[in-house]
């Protein structure tokens, strides 16, 4: 928690999935006594929560009335964190690969990342945060102190992510892992609202051929000379 009078520090990492910002986010947090702000859970949990409630992914209205009542928590569990939303623990659900297609479809709705964004900004006003995401830097926290960009090859992040769902007991196969990345890529990139992008006073790390302490350590740095 920041007294009452600190301006809170924003730690925002931005980046293409399988670069591997969950990981480093979690652990830079954890280093600096932060709060964990999983963007991507919250687009997650609207997207299985709209499934659950049967609105299609591309129901624009009935979309944003659910982003903006969706009740999320984030409550600490151990050195983890469970997300619990419209009442129900719902971590393990929210990373099938279903879901992930259905999160980039929701977070192109103007109406969802509208409703979304106020509960972020509301978590960070009152602490300091390390948030992941898409558009972190660009969107959510254009004020952030410290901005990082995290990239990686595509192969290397198809294949961290066919070793996380083998992991999860989820195998499937490098081939359609990489086609179904390429076209969130695209996606996120090629959408009208907040598209995937580097900001300008961003740090980009290529974490192709880095550990995830590697690049902790190299963000932990640059937070802590300004005052992190």
């Amino acid at each position: 928690m920041t007294s009452a009078n600190a301006v809170p520090f924003v730690v925002a990492i931005d980046g293409p999935a399988g670069a591997g910002k969950s990981t480093v986010a979690r652990g830079l947090a954890t280093r600096l006594g932060y709060t964990f702000l999983d963007t991507g859970a919250l687009y997650r949990s609207v997207a299985l929560i709209a499934q659950r409630r049967r609105i299609p992914w591309d129901d624009t209205v009935h979309l944003g009335e659910l982003a903006r009542v969706l009740d999320v928590v984030f409550a600490k569990d151990g050195d983890g964190t469970r997300v619990v939303a419209d009442g129900s623990d719902v971590t393990q659900d929210i990373r099938q690969a279903e879901i992930s297609e259905g999160a980039s479809r929701v977070s192109a709705v103007p109406e969802v990342r509208a409703g979304l964004l106020a509960i972020q900004r509301r978590v960070a006003a009152r602490a300091n945060v390390v948030a992941e995401g898409r558009d972190i830097g660009t969107v959510v926290f254009p004020a952030a102190q410290a901005k990082f960009f995290l990239v990686a090859n595509s192969e290397t992040r198809a294949r961290r992510r066919t070793l996380e769902l083998a992991a999860a007991g989820k195998p499937a196969i490098f081939a359609d892992v990489l086609a179904e990345m390429l076209a969130r890529d695209a996606r996120d990139s090629g959408r009208a609202v907040a598209p995937l992008r580097r900001a300008e006073d961003a740090v980009e790390i290529d974490s192709s051929l880095l550990t995830p302490e590697e690049v902790m350590a190299h963000m932990l740095a640059v937070v802590r000379a300004r005052g992190g």
